[in-house]
């Protein structure tokens, strides 16, 4: 005779339904990078006691955040993201230390930028120098930099530019997945109703998630910043007397070869005389030694010539 069919109670019902969603949950963070071996006893301890109770674990897998989406996830890029960072090493020789202060400063202000760093050197009886770290609109950066070289004589730039789209676009996609399993763990949060322990073990996970997020998110400002706004570097210094290398004439090589050779020269005999010197004190004790050893073979040999002169006699 077959068993009358019994009605679901409540509590099976409610745990099938969080069983459900740790499922989905589980499922869903599958495209998430591995965690490490260390965590893997605290993810089975967490998952064999979440099932006891009727509730699926969360695994730390799905939490840390660290692992790219499949490339069917990952949005196209709209434009290129570039870092952009520039070093321009300027000479004064006719405008005056004081009026490149206020021009760069009415450069840095029309062209929408800030100084980030200043730093001086004005020590009594030496050129004048600076370095002025400024950040700037990229819109505005070539012209910038250009008007910048006409306050000065340039005498070096240096300009880098680094690719940073693909890291762009990889912390836009984790952010995104973070954010959509923190919906989740917050859904699975609200339905857990068993022991205190369980639910603190979601909001741990939940707690990790948020942090991951918040990491990503400062990440991302970082780049934004250095993508929006370029840093360039004046180094400023002092010289009247300053000129520009020029290509020389062959009389002019010949010139320059022949001051080379003499002080190639001088150079030689200033190394030699200073070697000299500094072994003197070494040379005289030498000397001092090898005289007092001659004096005594010398008197050694002619105690012996005496000797055997009287024994021949």
């Amino acid at each position: 005779m077959p068993k009358p069919f019994k009605q679901p109670s409540a509590l099976h019902l409610h745990q099938v339904l969080l069983c459900a969603l740790a499922l989905l949950l589980t499922g869903c963070s599958l495209g998430e990078e591995v965690g490490s071996d260390a965590s893997a006893p605290a993810q089975v301890a967490w998952a064999e006691k979440a099932e006891s109770n009727g509730v699926e674990g969360i695994s730390e897998d799905a939490t840390d955040g660290e692992s790219v989406p499949g490339t069917g996830s990952t949005p196209e890029p709209a434009d290129r993201k570039v870092v952009y960072v520039s070093e321009l090493w300027l000479v004064l020789k006719e405008t005056s230390f004081e009026q490149f202060e206020k021009d760069v400063k009415a450069l840095i202000e029309m062209h929408g930028g800030y100084q980030s760093e200043v730093a001086f050197h004005r020590n009594q009886g030496e050129r004048r120098s600076g370095r002025w770290v400024v950040r700037m609109p990229v819109d505005h950066y070539p012209d910038f930099l250009k008007a910048a070289k006409d306050l000065g004589v340039p005498e070096q730039v240096e300009e880098t530019a680094k690719d940073v789209t693909a890291e762009y676009v990889d912390l836009d996609a984790r952010i995104a997945n973070q954010k959509r399993l923190e919906q989740r763990i917050l859904g699975v949060l609200d339905e857990v109703k068993g022991k205190i322990a369980d639910v603190l073990e979601v909001e741990r996970q939940l707690s990790r998630v948020r942090e991951t997020i918040e990491r990503l998110e400062g990440r991302m400002r970082y780049l934004k910043d250095r993508v929006s706004m370029t840093t360039i570097t004046l180094n400023v210094r002092e010289d009247a007397d300053y000129q520009p290398p020029q290509a020389l004439s062959f009389g002019s090589s010949v010139a320059d070869v022949w001051d080379k050779s003499i002080g190639a020269m001088g150079a030689f005999f200033k190394g030699a005389i200073l070697a000299l010197v500094a072994l003197s004190p070494w040379l005289l004790i030498v000397i001092t030694m090898g005289y007092l050893l001659y004096r005594f073979f010398r008197r050694l040999a002619t105690r012996r010539q005496k000797s055997a002169h009287a024994k021949s006699t």
